[in-house]
């Protein structure tokens, strides 16, 4: 009876073992064919995403091209000199078609170009000259008229009364001349500006081909 019962319990604990030992094969089975299936259809990085990831670097990164053109600008902004007059030009030069006059609310000729300022914005001087005149004009207000070395005359109008030269001044490039104003009885719906007119042999000459 002992015999049969040990010969039992040895039946059973070897059915044990071998329930133990499939299960635990199958489970290490099951793993390794779940990592493989998750590397075959999520790689950590493909190709593309490798390229793109290098092309969004190259785009954050200024190509050599991007610092020239950069430089240009720069040097194109630093030789314009409507800065020492004031922001931007409201009114253009016109010598052959009228321009539209704003205060007269008529179409004129306008050898001359209106540069829009801030109130108590500082004139500079173009050029190194002398200052022919200072006088308040009766159409275009206070008016410096400065000549430069090479005889081009400058007429800088509109300006603040607190003009800072006097006549037969010597003056330099960028030098303070006065302020923006509006002083122009004709003009003074266009705001603070600078009326510039320029001269060559006593010819008006557009002052936009001196401004460059």
């Amino acid at each position: 009876m002992k015999k049969k019962l040990l010969e039992k319990d040895i039946f059973y604990l070897s059915l044990f073992i071998c329930i133990c030992i499939i299960a635990v094969g199958g489970i290490y089975f099951t793993n390794k064919s779940v990592d493989k299936l998750v590397s075959k259809t999520s790689p950590i990085q493909s190709e593309d995403e490798i390229h793109l990831t290098e092309g969004e670097k190259d785009d954050a990164i200024p190509t050599t091209t991007d610092s020239e053109q950069n430089l240009a600008k720069a040097k194109e902004a630093e030789n314009n000199k409507i800065n020492y007059l004031g922001n931007q030009i409201i009114r253009s030069y016109s010598e052959k078609e009228p321009s539209y006059s704003e205060t007269l609310e008529v179409w004129e000729i306008h050898k001359a170009i209106d540069i829009e300022s801030n109130k108590n914005q500082e004139v500079k001087s173009l050029t190194s000259g002398t200052v022919l005149d200072v006088y308040d004009d009766d159409e275009y207000g206070m008016t410096v008229k400065v000549k430069s070395k090479d005889n081009t005359v400058f007429v800088y109008s509109s300006l603040d009364k607190n003009i800072k030269v006097k006549k037969d001044d010597t003056i330099e490039e960028g030098q303070c001349i006065g302020y923006a104003g509006n002083t122009s009885d004709v003009e003074c719906s266009s705001g603070v500006h600078v009326h510039l007119e320029a001269y060559k042999d006593d010819v008006a000459i557009n002052p936009m081909s001196l401004l460059e």
